[in-house]
């Protein structure tokens, strides 16, 4: 069978970059995927995929891994809290991807980015012109740091290749579901203790099925050249949440929603965290799964994260 393409993805062996690679073998494209811990690869055996271990600090694995091929999904990112990692190894990696890319007939780079760059909404739902407030956001380093390599990405782009996408995203999500809030309603729920949220708060959820489709849009799109496209699948309130939460532990946990401007828990929490997708789906054609499959989907995840967090006590 002829290949579809080939593409190098960073970063490929969390949670989206694994699903990835399984959307884009499954439509007939050769995968390969560079990451500091490929173990959770190996089920994949050998169905099309190669895999680098390596970061992208290291220069000749990088070589390697980005010769030949025709587009990157570009994920990779340690999620360090220490400004010297973040420097040192994520835009040092940035920059040297963006580099070998330029010196090669690479058609396509997208950029895996983060909401976190809007800071702090101010107004609602969130497109993609909403200013990047940066020093204001729950992990400004976070966000400093990914706004700038958004930016070197479209200035690469625009003066050395190849053309690059932007996409933002919220919560990311599949079969499971992760996050450090929600294994905190869960223990709350479990133990009968009432749920407390920010009431009028909540934010768009992304099924990882809709991030392949998304990115596979842009895919070598004319369109997408250039550009930045907030992907989301569902809004959903905190108050929904926590009454999935109470569902899944089968727990009589009363739910308390508190007006937000009497919100003393995480400032997280407290944000409308919408995204407005409509740019990627005029340009791009982006169509995510309708909002009652969504919600269902993401009960399903919360359900898993909760039998995995039993399993592990």
């Amino acid at each position: 069978m002829t290949s579809a393409g080939k593409i190098l993805i960073t970063g490929g062996a969390g949670s989206c970059g694994r699903y990835l690679a399984a959307s884009l073998l499954g439509r007939g494209y050769e995968v390969r995927v560079i990451d500091k811990d490929v173990e959770p690869l190996r089920p994949f055996g050998d169905k099309g995929l190669t895999l680098f271990r390596a970061c992208l600090e290291d220069r000749d694995a990088l070589k390697s891994a980005v010769d030949g091929v025709d587009a990157v999904l570009h994920l990779a990112w340690s999620f360090s809290e220490d400004p010297l990692v973040v420097l040192e190894q994520d835009l040092r990696g940035h920059i040297h991807l963006l580099e070998e890319m330029a010196s090669r007939k690479i058609r396509h780079l997208i950029y895996a980015s983060t909401a976190v760059v809007y800071g702090k909404p101010r107004y609602s739902p969130i497109d993609e012109e909403h200013p990047l407030l940066v020093e204001e956001a729950r992990k400004p380093l976070y966000g400093i740091a990914k706004a700038a390599a958004e930016k070197l990405c479209l200035m690469y782009g625009k003066t050395k290749g190849p053309p690059a996408t932007v996409v933002r995203f919220w919560w990311a999500y599949g079969d499971d579901i992760g996050g450090r809030h929600l294994r905190e309603m869960l223990k709350t729920a479990s133990a009968g203790t009432p749920l407390e949220v920010p009431g009028d708060s909540g934010g768009s959820f992304l099924h990882m099925a809709d991030l392949a489709q998304g990115m596979e849009r842009c895919l070598f799109n004319p369109r997408a050249n250039g550009r930045t496209f907030n992907f989301s699948t569902v809004y959903v309130t905190w108050e929904e949440v926590a009454e999935m939460v109470r569902d899944v532990t089968g727990s009589r946990s009363g739910i308390r929603c508190i007006p937000r401007e009497e919100w003393t828990g995480s400032a997280f929490l407290a944000d409308p965290w919408e995204l407005s997708d409509s740019l990627a789906r005029e340009l791009l054609g982006y169509r995510p799964m309708d909002a009652p499959a969504a919600k269902a989907s993401l009960k399903v995840a919360i359900s898993n994260c909760w039998e995995g967090m039993r399993r592990n006590a």
